[in-house]
């Protein structure tokens, strides 16, 4: 496998070294070779770098292959791929699942108000039929001055008030 990995130096040195590893590993991987190994020659190699750039670029690939690194950095073999692309769905499925959550909850919170302002409507004839009774002279000069003012109040609408 020494052999295979002798293009790691000349990806190295290329523009842009990770990508070109990353597609290496790739294609090692699809092969056959295992994780374990690619990761025991790339320590190798890394052992006896004295760049530090080159260091750091194997490291930044080491760490793909073992997942230490963002999910659309993780380099997978071709059997963990599918593990993988399934939680990726389910992930998926499961932010549908609470965007259609909040979706419902805003209904339910449009149909609530709707019923207040019908609750309100209900609210503000009930009020105007009792301000037609008021007007009724009848009815006033039963009620004393208590009973008419409190009664003024009720109906008086209530003050709009905003807090910031």
């Amino acid at each position: 496998m020494s052999n295979k990995l002798s293009v790691l130096k000349e990806a190295l040195q290329q523009s842009s070294p990770i990508e070109k590893l990353e597609q290496i590993v790739k294609d090692l991987l699809l092969k056959g070779y295992s994780k374990e190994s690619l990761l025991a020659e790339f320590e190798s190699f890394r052992e006896t770098t004295t760049d530090e750039n080159y260091e750091e670029v194997v490291l930044d690939v080491m760490d793909f292959l073992t997942g230490w690194c963002s999910s659309h950095k993780r380099i997978d073999t071709p059997h963990s791929a599918t593990l993988t692309d399934d939680n990726e769905l389910s992930a998926l499925i499961i932010e549908q699942l609470e965007v259609i959550e909040k979706a419902i909850a805003q209904l339910n919170v449009a149909s609530s108000v709707t019923l207040f302002h019908h609750d309100l409507e209900q609210k503000h004839l009930t009020l105007q039929e009792a301000e037609q009774l008021l007007g009724n002279r009848k009815i006033v000069g039963k009620l004393n001055h208590r009973q008419f003012a409190l009664l003024e109040q009720v109906l008086k609408p209530p003050l709009l008030t905003s807090s910031f």
